[in-house]
């Protein structure tokens, strides 16, 4: 027993921001994750950075599953505290509408209740918060009768206001977001959401014009004990994918500091909604205000999070240290420079050629201060390296797709 773990993390799900959690697990404390999923996927293959437990099954008979899971773990590690994760939006909800399975054996679940999950996660509620806490966010309307508000105008982004429900879908012509010339390329995206089965509300913003550059996303870590935030980590977006099914993923970050304002106004949302725990906001800069706004705030860390391990604030520490053993923490807001991406070397350059960010990323190379996430190089299986590597070169071929080269 005494070779056991103090603490053990239970992940569900094996993306890319899964893999980053277990990473950061690693690194930080030297353990393995027990990892949940649904099929053995290219993120999380040949990893020896977690114990993988596949239940083909998974999303159809969770509560079972759930059991299964939670007393699998506890006999295997009697001793040991528990906390249970997930890396993407639907499998949060999840976790939160079954806390009770895990509570009641002791383990931790770090993430708001459901209705504080369900107002937050609302885009149009978000909006609404927005408007009451002097948060700027973009022109907005909530589609009524499924028809285009009559005011909207121009160039139009057109998305759920409900996530979850979104992302389960599978229908031809589907995007993550619909980035339309015109009212009339908006309307066809409300009809062709709802006839793929879409049942919640639906938003339609202004475009906000801007370059990929002008994107960003700030990770916020706010305390269940003391009421406050101990992180922030603010990432300027670098490159974006513009990918039907990846749209507003980001490809690459840079860490960066500075930027107060922003962190005002994650602190007023996540104070307002007594928002607990770690959340994840995109945002862009708009010219026109010459501020930043908000477009949305997830509730947990992003599929893009080992941006925030890679400028040195590893965000699992704040989950053990303060959420699980309540111990005392330092503040963390300023990172190291660095540069996250999933691309090749090439890619990032041939994106930046003539920006202000081309010199600095450079430099980056030059002093090693570039994280693939996927490429720990603790995880060292040959077939991991050949997965990465083809990963990373298959942007070539979704850039090409996209217009992007």
């Amino acid at each position: 027993m005494s070779n056991l773990p103090a603490f053990v993390p239970v992940l569900f799900l094996g993306n890319k921001g899964a893999y980053s959690i277990a990473r950061a697990f690693h690194e930080q404390y030297g353990i393995k994750t027990e990892l949940n999923v649904t099929m053995d996927a290219g993120p999380v293959a040949h990893s020896k950075i977690v114990n993988k437990h596949i239940y083909p099954d998974l999303t159809d008979n969770l509560r079972e599953h759930f059991i299964e899971i939670r007393d699998r773990v506890d006999r295997d590690y009697p001793e040991a505290a528990k906390i249970v994760l997930a890396s993407e939006d639907t499998f949060t909800e999840h976790l939160i509408s079954h806390r009770d399975i895990f509570e009641e054996a002791g383990w931790t679940v770090p993430y708001v209740d459901l209705a504080t999950l369900e107002e937050a996660t609302d885009k149009a509620k978000f909006y609404a918060k927005c408007e009451e806490v002097g948060v700027p966010y973009p022109h907005t309307w909530q589609v009524a009768d499924d028809q285009v508000p009559a005011a909207a105008s121009g160039k139009l982004v057109v998305k759920p206001a409900i996530t979850p429900s979104y992302q389960v879908l599978h229908f031809e012509g589907k995007r993550k977001i619909y980035f339309c010339d015109n009212p009339e390329e908006a309307q066809t995206a409300i009809q062709l959401m709802r006839q793929g089965g879409y049942p919640d509300p639906i938003i339609v913003q202004d475009f906000i014009e801007g370059a990929d550059t002008d994107q960003a996303v700030v990770t916020a870590y706010r305390s269940p004990h003391d009421k406050q935030i101990k992180l922030t980590a603010f990432g300027r977006v670098m490159v974006e994918d513009r990918s039907a099914s990846a749209a507003g993923n980001h490809l690459a970050i840079l860490s960066e500091n500075g930027h107060e304002e922003v962190y005002r106004h994650v602190e007023a949302l996540m104070t307002a909604y007594d928002f607990t725990g770690y959340a994840n906001f995109d945002l862009i800069y708009d010219h026109d205000r010459e501020a930043f706004v908000f477009f949305e705030l997830n509730p947990r860390l992003g599929l893009s999070n080992y941006y925030v391990t890679a400028g040195g604030q590893n965000p699992v520490y704040y989950y053990i240290e303060d959420y699980l053993f309540g111990r005392p923490v330092p503040d963390s807001f300023e990172a190291t420079p660095a540069l996250f991406t999933v691309l090749p070397r090439g890619l990032v350059k041939r994106r930046l050629l003539g920006t202000a960010y081309a010199d600095q990323v450079k430099g980056l190379y030059q002093e090693r201060q570039v994280f693939n996430p996927l490429a720990y190089p603790y995880d060292n299986h040959w077939r991991r390296k050949l997965y990465v590597k083809a990963s990373e070169l298959n942007y070539y071929r979704k850039f090409k797709e996209t217009g992007q080269l």
